[in-house]
């Protein structure tokens, strides 16, 4: 694939295996998350969504070990790999990302495409609250196959572009409604074969402390004080994973070292909450 992932149409293949409106959503997305489109959108996100966000949480987002997100940026495309709860999850990091640092960003958040792209109201949805930054689509259906390795050779391509780009993704794939915060699903492999193809800097992150639900969500900021709690790891060094060749293995293997960081941020955070 091109290192710009949307200068070439739509693959024969893809369109093939999308239905119509799923085909008019995908369209529409990858425009949207075009030069110069994507420098407006990003421009909402930063006067609008991150103002959006923090109005919701009260501004009561508690973090850690944001020198590391400091010193990466600049150096090179970030991916940041977290755990999965929330709606919001990435919304609070895209916030923190607008709010204090500079110069040009670019953000993606791969979503999975049964509802923000198979119903008008999860493309409204991604439209006016993420700037349609939640792109590209995975469906994990046998049917949408070709889109789903499409979506994975984009992802690769934004990943192994320089600094201001960045990617948020989920390895478990799904919110985990588990009561337990600090349980974890099973993660998929898809997020190891992005990064042994592109190599991005690699910052795991844990997430806690929100609801799905914006009543609720409100509630608990607004009345109750609850803060979002994000911890920020320090990024990984994975140059023994690249030198293993390029199979299911490896990626799990990547995988696996990444979330271990990710449990072991959550672990910080439970000690640090008695």
């Amino acid at each position: 694939m091109s290192r710009d992932p949307f200068s070439a149409p739509l693959p024969e293949a893809v369109r093939a295996t999308l239905a119509r409106k799923e085909r008019l959503h995908v369209e529409v997305a990858r425009f949207m998350n075009r030069e110069p489109m994507k420098a407006f959108w990003t421009l909402g996100q930063r006067l609008y969504g991150a103002t959006l966000v923090n109005l919701v949480m009260r501004g009561r987002i508690e973090d850690t070990g944001w020198e590391h997100v400091e010193q990466a940026w600049g150096q090179g495309a970030i991916l940041f790999v977290a755990n999965h709860r929330t709606y919001f999850d990435m919304f609070v990091v895209s916030t923190l990302l607008h709010r204090r640092l500079p110069g040009r960003k670019r953000l993606y958040f791969p979503v999975l495409g049964q509802f923000y792209y198979q119903t008008l109201r999860g493309m409204a949805l991604n439209q006016a609250f993420a700037m349609w930054s939640m792109f590209p689509p995975l469906f994990a259906l046998p049917s949408h196959a070709a889109s789903d390795a499409y979506a994975l050779d984009v992802l690769t391509s934004l990943c192994a572009r320089g600094p201001g780009h960045v990617i948020g993704i989920h390895p478990e794939g799904a919110r985990n409604l588990n009561d337990d915060e600090y349980s974890y699903l099973r993660c998929q492999p898809g997020t190891g074969r992005i990064i042994h193809a592109a190599r991005p800097i690699v910052i795991p992150v844990f997430i806690a402390g929100m609801h799905s639900s914006v009543p609720v969500q409100l509630r608990r900021a607004w009345r109750e004080g609850q803060p979002a709690r994000v911890r920020f790891g320090a990024p990984l060094d994975l140059a023994e994973h690249y030198a293993l060749p390029p199979k299911g293995s490896t990626y799990k293997r990547i995988v696996d070292e990444v979330m271990a960081r990710v449990r072991e941020l959550g672990e910080a955070d439970r000690a640090s909450r008695g």
